[in-house]
């Protein structure tokens, strides 16, 4: 079963990496995820949901997270919740 995460970033935007940079930092809940988005707006939450569908996700999970430009890494809040599948 493929699974993709959104993770919606709450504090530190304007530090956060691209998504192509995201594959090396680590997430403690990315365990069996297939793709990531990472979003700094509720739109791009949206549409990041919408692209994991298309590409054949059938799992599509969310959570928020802080970016920590100084050690690298998102600081995850609370634990995923599932929006699809």
């Amino acid at each position: 079963m493929k699974k993709g995460m959104v993770v919606y970033i709450t504090a530190g935007k304007e530090e956060a990496p691209t998504p192509e940079s995201c594959e090396q930092l680590q997430i403690p809940q990315l365990q069996d995820v297939s793709a990531l988005c990472v979003a700094t707006s509720e739109d791009e939450v949206a549409y990041g949901w919408w692209q994991m569908i298309t590409r054949g996700m059938h799992q599509v999970l969310f959570m928020t997270a802080a970016y920590d430009p100084v050690v690298e890494r998102f600081e995850p809040h609370g634990n995923p919740v599932r929006l699809w599948g």
